[in-house]
């Protein structure tokens, strides 16, 4: 049986996030990050320019680093163009998992109180959250928040932009949930700037749960992936600040290398 690593795609720094929660709850499997920084953010993209995007990245996982299995570490690319990457994975690369982030989120979200729900433009248009939320949450509220992402991940001043958006719920909103990868890193600036929340849904926190439920209930495709506990970072391009965070959350001796995902062609 052939055997390969668990891929993390995302533009930066909210796969990274994602990846280094996955590193501390399942630390055996090797994983290959992919971070396309030559196009982040995603969040204000439309639906063919993030299938153009993500099927390049795909392309690069599954093909050149042939990893069994790529969690999109995405709400956008998740929530919008999910079904449509899934066909395309199946025609070109059939037998190998795409992991979506959409229903460990879902099933997550307390179904019985009012909640507010922060995420980029594109998520909050997204039909597949839309209808979850329409058939199944009490009273919410969407809260699109375009240049988040963007200050995260060039180290804006996150607190001040999360202030802006202080007066736009009320105290009876005491559940909420951070619908972009991004977010989490700042969760701090959420809990202050929104005491009445109590209750948070992180994904960070619920994607490393859902894959170790996944093998567990799936030991024939749990063998599919090596363990090794080995990290491979790949970005499109140079970052200062997602080098600080890599070293931040992997260590000093983390090696970053940068790949060209335009000049990588499959058959």
């Amino acid at each position: 049986m052939t055997k390969g690593s668990i891929g993390v795609f995302d533009s930066g720094l909210g796969g990274l996030w994602v990846l280094k929660h996955l590193k501390d709850k399942l630390p055996l499997y090797n994983y290959i990050f992919l971070g396309d920084q030559a196009n982040v953010p995603f969040g204000g993209k439309t639906p063919d320019e993030l299938f153009n995007i993500a099927t390049k990245g795909l392309d690069y996982l599954y093909g050149e680093m042939n990893c069994m299995g790529v969690v999109l570490a995405c709400n956008t690319i998740s929530s919008t163009i999910y079904e449509r990457l899934r066909d395309w994975k199946d025609e070109k690369y059939f037998g190998r998992i795409l992991f979506g982030i959409v229903r460990p989120t879902v099933e997550s979200i307390d179904k019985g109180k009012p909640v507010v729900i922060f995420a980029t433009p594109r998520t909050c248009e997204s039909e597949v959250y839309e209808k979850f939320l329409k058939e199944n949450v009490k009273n919410y509220i969407k809260i699109p928040l375009p240049q988040l992402a963007y200050l995260i991940e060039n180290g804006g001043d996150t607190l001040a932009y999360v202030k802006y958006f202080k007066d736009m719920i009320g105290s009876d909103i005491e559940s909420g949930a951070l619908l972009c990868t991004h977010y989490g890193i700042v969760r701090d600036d959420f809990k202050k700037v929104f005491p009445q929340v109590k209750t948070w849904v992180y994904q960070e926190d619920l994607i490393p749960k859902y894959l170790a439920e996944y093998f567990i209930e799936f030991p024939d495709r749990e063998a599919f992936f090596e363990h090794g506990s080995k990290l491979s970072i790949l970005i499109t391009k140079e970052s200062e600040v997602f080098h600080k965070f890599s070293k931040k959350w992997f260590g000093e001796k983390v090696k970053i290398k940068l790949v060209d995902l335009n000049n990588y062609e499959t058959n």
